[in-house]
């Protein structure tokens, strides 16, 4: 009896720390519909997370409904995602602000309706967020009608191209697919693969997407909350356009880092910024990892006095893995002459790290970055990537990024001598 005692208090004591814990956080209720039982479960992550990787939580659908309670210490953008969608490869995101109050979430069918989630909220910061929101969406949405009226209708492609998008999904075997892409591509090129009509409607959808963009840079340069950082930090993510890293860069700078020292987006920007020095001329970033036997090892340590490759990868990047494959050759040419290779491997599970090793054979230093706990991928700018080679020289001074094979044996060659 005494022991049951003993166990309930012990439990009680815990519940009680709980609930306190939950009552200095913020409390965010998030309710949301899906459109038929073909979605059964919803996952949720903080922005940015890589779901590879990325731990998250994820809430079951019950006769087409989801709630959550999530508690959380600040105000805060996640994403909610269809596992179903997910798992397909092709998906929605919804993103809102975990904050005190209610978000409302309703999803649509993706392939029948091909529609972006929508969100309601009355919390403040969402109110904010949708606001700037329904600026793009009124730009944007009704020309996504168009576009989808022009594909109901049979008006993207032009004959010759519907006739290849057909010849393409009958083939059998893989010359006449590849055949078929090849003039499909020429025909893109051209312009040939579309109508007249479609044309039009892709002159008008670029106009558009100019007229978005100076939207948010607008945005982005006057407004001061933490949506402004998080629509900058989204700019400053997933823009392909890198000319415009330095305005990025001085508005986080002179801006929003003086606003939100401590908070977790500026810390991610932080990174971000730091990651911009990963180019040609500029110096590689040291971090700790372990190995898959624990040992820690320090990759300055490991590359001390010689050209090294960092090598980052994943069990579940191919294209990453036929890149490190590649560089063997030139591992077993190099490795007396003052050349190394140190590869880091971005999993989910050491077990899987350890069966692509061993099936494909990589004879140098292998370490771990098990769901992102370093945040190297972050660091080295390819954080939803499976990964990037850098070559460095003994002096740490960057030689190239993402090289291949060839390119570091031309490279070895002139700094190291020939074979």
């Amino acid at each position: 009896m005494k022991t049951a005692k003993l166990l309930l208090l012990i439990a009680a004591a815990t519940l009680a720390v709980a609930c306190t814990n939950k009552k200095e956080k913020m409390h965010c209720r998030i309710e949301g519909t899906v459109p038929d039982s073909t979605y059964t479960m919803m996952l949720l992550a903080p922005f940015g997370s890589d779901l590879r990787v990325d731990a998250c939580d994820s809430i079951p659908v019950v006769d087409g409904k989801f709630s959550f309670d999530l508690y959380v210490d600040e105000i805060t953008p996640y994403e909610l995602i269809s596992m179903e969608e997910h798992d397909r490869g092709t998906w929605f995101t919804c993103d809102f602000f975990a904050e005190e109050g209610t978000v409302n979430a309703t999803f649509y069918h993706f392939k029948k309706e091909n529609k972006r989630p929508t969100l309601k909220s009355e919390s403040p910061t969402n109110k904010h967020f949708l606001q700037y929101d329904s600026v793009e969406n009124s730009i944007i949405d009704p020309l996504e009608e168009e576009g989808d009226s022009l594909d109901r209708n049979g008006l993207r492609y032009s004959p010759r191209a519907m006739e290849l998008e057909e010849l393409f999904y009958a083939a059998k075997d893989n010359a006449t697919k590849y055949k078929a892409q090849q003039e499909m591509n020429a025909l893109v090129e051209s312009g040939e693969a579309f109508t007249p009509e479609y044309l039009a409607y892709q002159e008008k959808y670029e106009k558009a997407i100019e007229k978005c963009n100076k939207h948010t840079d607008d945005f982005i340069k006057s407004d001061r909350s933490l949506v402004g950082l998080y629509i900058l930090q989204c700019q400053a993510m997933y823009s392909r356009d890198s000319s415009k890293d330095s305005l990025f860069i001085a508005l986080f700078n002179e801006v929003y880092q003086p606003l939100f020292p401590k908070h977790s987006l500026s810390k991610k920007m932080e990174t971000w910024v730091q990651s911009r020095g990963i180019v040609v001329g500029g110096r590689y970033i040291d971090f700790t990892a372990p190995a898959l036997d624990g040992t820690l090892h320090t990759l300055s340590k490991e590359i001390a006095g010689k050209i090294a490759l960092i090598d980052l990868w994943a069990s579940w990047c191919g294209s990453c893995r036929r890149t490190s494959m590649s560089m063997i050759p030139v591992y077993e040419a190099y490795k007396d002459k003052g050349f190394t290779i140190v590869g880091v491997a971005r999993e989910n599970n050491s077990e899987d790290m350890k069966l692509a090793i061993e099936r494909d054979g990589y004879p140098w230093l292998n370490l771990l970055e098990l769901k992102d706990e370093n945040k190297i991928w972050e660091k080295y700018g390819v954080d939803n990537s499976g990964g990037r080679t850098v070559l460095v020289n003994s002096n740490g001074t960057i030689l190239a990024v993402s090289p291949t094979a060839t390119e570091v044996e031309q490279i070895l060659q002139k700094m190291l001598g020939g074979k």
